[in-house]
């Protein structure tokens, strides 16, 4: 199992969904994670009843959670302790509440928006971070000039990993957008990517998205395409 967090302070939150981008400070040291509230600091404002399918072909149950600091799945054991899952690429799919998640290596949690066919339109919410703080006298943050580097790195799937800077850290939850197709394959949201996994429709694909001046960072843009799109399969 992978490290250990305590979950605080949700028990009196409403239960809805957090998808909204935001950016929030949190001061440096190696319990950087906890000074963020758990309202920011997960997908869901509570643990969700969640069902996980392995390759296998087999399944389990528990109360499940996305951190989106870390990015990764964490659970509630018997214990009352917050783990993360460990062993992702055993994992099928997730259930999750009502969404549906599927686990790249690369890319790490997909959240499932809409299926095509074949093809899922995913989204990856998490947070980045934007700049760190140097520190000023008495060892307080200045908030005014940045620094290049951070004493931290992110994982192949960009969680974050370590984050242990002196000076405060700047963190912006960010949405991209991706496409897995029947081979489990992760694609880019963009034209060339769309082209190609609708190769026999190039034309009327390419006068579509000049007409209708299509946004591929928009989750709105992105569904009416693919619903264009496949309906020409």
């Amino acid at each position: 199992m992978k490290t250990r967090w305590l979950l605080l302070g949700i028990g009196w939150l409403a239960c809805h969904t957090l998808r909204a981008q935001t950016t929030i400070r949190v001061p440096g040291g190696p319990n950087w994670q906890k000074t963020v509230p758990a309202a920011q600091r997960y997908r869901y404002s509570t643990f969700q009843p969640g069902t996980l399918t392995f390759v296998n072909g087999t399944s389990a149950t528990g109360q499940l959670n996305y951190n989106l600091l870390l990015g990764e799945m964490q659970f509630i054991n018997p214990a009352g302790d917050t783990l993360s899952l460990a062993d992702e690429y055993n994992i099928q799919a997730i259930q999750l509440g009502e969404s549906m998640y599927v686990y790249d290596v690369r890319h790490g949690y997909l959240e499932v928006l809409a299926e095509y066919g074949t093809l899922k339109l995913t989204s990856r919410l998490l947070f980045k971070p934007v700049q760190a703080d140097k520190t000023g006298g008495y060892g307080q943050s200045s908030g005014t000039s940045s620094i290049a580097q951070y004493r931290s790195f992110a994982g192949g799937n960009g969680q974050l990993t370590r984050l242990e800077q002196s000076g405060d850290l700047l963190l912006k939850k960010v949405e991209d957008y991706l496409l897995v197709d029947a081979n489990k394959r992760v694609h880019k949201t963009n034209e060339s990517a769309i082209l190609s996994l609708f190769s026999q429709h190039k034309p009327a694909l390419r006068a579509y998205i000049k007409a209708q001046n299509i946004d591929f960072r928009s989750e709105e843009d992105l569904r009416k395409l693919l619903t264009y799109a496949s309906s020409k399969l």
